[in-house]
């Protein structure tokens, strides 16, 4: 550096220090570090979608302010189009986004005024929420009456309630007619309170339509609450057993928005439904359905329940009127992904004894709120009629547990391109294929109600044996194909696909064992049939039917036992061989299943594996009572036919 450079060096470096200088004085002068500010988005009216599972409390008592922050607490999620791991507000930049012309002082902060917020700042493409935990329908309608309210601020709107027409929703029915007097009063109040709603005349009819295997419409747009509340009580019973969902919405769609347009009226869906739809497999029909939704700017809302877990199907109890018998009805309520994700197979039949639930609503319902701008309300699981083992329903997932394990709500084409274009993905699914009962009856092997007479038993369960041989190679073929794709498994991104790998894995392992059991159990009951009833059971109604059971402890064959077997099925190993084999495998189907517990914590994988390590390794078979009135029940000739749900 020259000499002569350095006063000029000195001259800006001063400069600079006495600008900083200045520029700190400044801060310290403005800004008190006492002053506290309480600043509020002009956006809080505008419904934030969150991708989380929302918990809201039932008030019973008529709401006499609008709370411009409807709902409640975040406390757990329920899907995504992609399943990232923290959510995001889906709001895009529209051009027509106005700027709020809002005056904010450092000194005196002023607020805006409710009909400042409530202005509409410009339509974009708004995500809906996925899952609003809620305590009931009185919590639900409560959140919707906040939702209708923040529609009606930008213009009326066309409510048109569809209610499915199957038997389980009766008393869903009756419930949601009692609520409707809170949830039409609120939205009374507050309209009469509200200074953009009062210049409004009407702002809000309503129509009550019902659906199952066609649509039903039961008033005109109205808003006569006692005229609501009783069309809502005379619902039909759909007869067919078929909920044919997305058709129904099209048809509400294509009959109500050129007429609500027509009245200046935004039409607004509000589907309740304790199933999945029957037509929502059809992935073109329901891609029509959601296509027709955002076009028309049709928020959906759906009343319903948790899927099951990775299981299409879930069981209701109906007691017939003549003879009093229970009986357990297939309804479809699942499952809570595009397709089915995890074995449709207990190792011996289809999974409805002992499905679980999800955390999650059904996929196709949710993805027609989420894709439309509106809710899915989940319900309690506490329905006294639905067949649920206690181990694997009592139980809350929470949001930090699940957020990683979300399931996807794409387009179900796009859904099934991208998982077969994944090795790991691919392969997985083709082993729940392969070894799906619903698919391949071969598969369903009889668990329950042999004849009693043994002769007649060794000749009904000795057809069932070949099955359970065939299914054993079947497993080994599966675990083969699993075993392959186990180095992938590390580098697959999704912890939903991991969890399942690790599932499938383990459980096969474990029907690899029950397997060999099943026929030990049959063996031992023909060559010593000793009722084992008054062991397991109070009742002394007379026994007729042998039944398997899953039990913890495993039968050790003696060695007249195990020749018999070694010489049926050609086995190769010693008694002594096969019992240090059976120890191997149950040490590491036991290690398996808790590696998942420990992997997965708290979540429904976790859950069924700690179901599969309780229920443990062994089959018998116990002998039980079944009532001969039920040989009426059945769809055969001179049969009587049970209701479809």
């Amino acid at each position: 550096m020259k000499t002569r450079d350095i006063p000029a060096l000195g001259v800006s470096l001063l400069t600079h220090v006495l600008v900083l200088a200045a520029l700190y004085l400044i801060k310290l002068t403005v800004i008190d570090p006492n002053m506290q500010l309480d600043l509020e988005t002009v956006f809080e009216p505008e419904r934030t979608q969150e991708e989380f599972t929302q918990e809201l409390n039932i008030e019973t008592s008529i709401a006499q302010t609008f709370n411009t922050q409807p709902g409640g607490a975040v406390t757990g999620e329920i899907g995504s189009s992609t399943a990232p791991v923290v959510t995001s507000n889906k709001i895009e930049r529209s051009e027509t986004l106005e700027d709020p012309e809002i005056e904010v002082s450092l000194r005196d902060v002023t607020l805006p005024s409710d009909e400042t917020i409530g202005k509409d700042f410009g339509e974009g493409e708004i995500k809906g929420e996925t899952g609003a935990a809620v305590d009931g329908y009185g919590a639900a309608m409560s959140r919707m009456t906040a939702e209708l309210i923040r529609l009606m601020r930008k213009e009326k709107v066309l409510v048109v309630w569809l209610f499915d027409e199957s038997g389980s929703m009766k008393d869903d029915q009756q419930e949601i007619a009692d609520n409707f007097y809170k949830t039409y009063e609120e939205l009374g109040v507050l309209t009469q309170q509200d200074q953009e709603l009062k210049k409004r005349d009407t702002p809000i009819l309503s129509i009550i339509l019902s659906f199952g295997e066609t649509i039903h419409q039961h008033t005109e747009p109205t808003n006569d609450l006692q005229e609501i509340k009783d069309s809502i009580q005379k619902i039909p019973v759909d007869k067919s057993g078929l909920e044919n969902m997305c058709q129904s919405i099209n048809a509400t769609v294509d009959k109500f928005i050129a007429s609500a347009r027509g009245t200046n009226r935004r039409l607004v869906v509000i589907v309740v439904s304790d199933e999945s739809g029957d037509d929502g497999d059809n992935a073109q029909v329901l891609e029509t359905t959601v296509s027709k939704l955002k076009q028309g700017r049709v928020p959906t809302y759906f009343m319903g329940r948790e899927s099951m877990f990775g299981y299409p199907y879930a069981r209701v109890r109906w007691i017939d009127p003549k003879y009093k018998l229970p009986h357990w009805l297939q309804i479809r309520r699942g499952p809570e992904t595009p397709m089915v994700e995890s074995l449709q197979w207990d190792g011996l039949r289809s999974r409805w004894g002992d499905t679980q639930l999800a955390g999650f609503g059904p996929y196709t319902q949710v993805r027609m709120a989420r894709e439309s701008g509106g809710i899915y309300f989940i319900l309690p699981n506490d329905e006294a009629d639905l067949y649920k083992r206690r181990d694997l329903t009592n139980r809350k997932y929470e949001f930090l547990d699940m957020r990683e394990y979300q399931p996807s709500l794409e387009d179900r084409r796009q859904y099934i391109i991208d998982r077969d274009n994944q090795e790991f993905r691919r392969v997985l699914f083709d082993v729940i294929e392969r070894l799906n009962p619903l698919l391949h009856k071969e598969l369903e092997i009889k668990v329950g109600l042999f004849p009693f007479e043994i002769s007649a038993f060794q000749s009904v369960a000795y057809k069932e044996v070949s099955k359970v041989v065939q299914a054993m190679g079947l497993t080994e073929q599966a675990l083969a194909m699993l075993d392959q794709i186990r180095p992938l498994r590390d580098t697959e991104p999704s912890m939903r696909w991991r969890a399942n790998y690790d599932l499938a894995y383990a459980q096969l392992k474990t029907f690899r064992i029950r397997h060999f059991q099943y026929l030990l159990a049959v063996d031992q009951l023909v060559a010593n049939p000793k009722p084992k009833r008054k062991e397991a059971f109070s009742d002394d109604k007379p026994s007729n039917h042998w039944s398997a059971q899953r039990v913890k402890k495993t039968i050790i064959p003696d060695q007249s036992q195990y020749d018999r077997l070694a010489k049926t099925f050609n086995l190769k190993m010693t008694r002594e061989e096969y019992l240090a084999e059976l120890e191997i495998e149950e040490k590491e189907a036991t290690r398996l299943l808790q590696q998942i517990i420990d992997t997965h914590p708290r979540t429904p994988w976790a859950i069924r594996a700690q179901h599969e390590k309780n229920r443990g390794f062994g089959i018998r078979f116990i002998d039980v009572h079944r009532s001969p009135l039920y040989r009426f029940f059945g769809n055969g000739e001179g049969g009587i036919p049970l209701p479809k749900l």
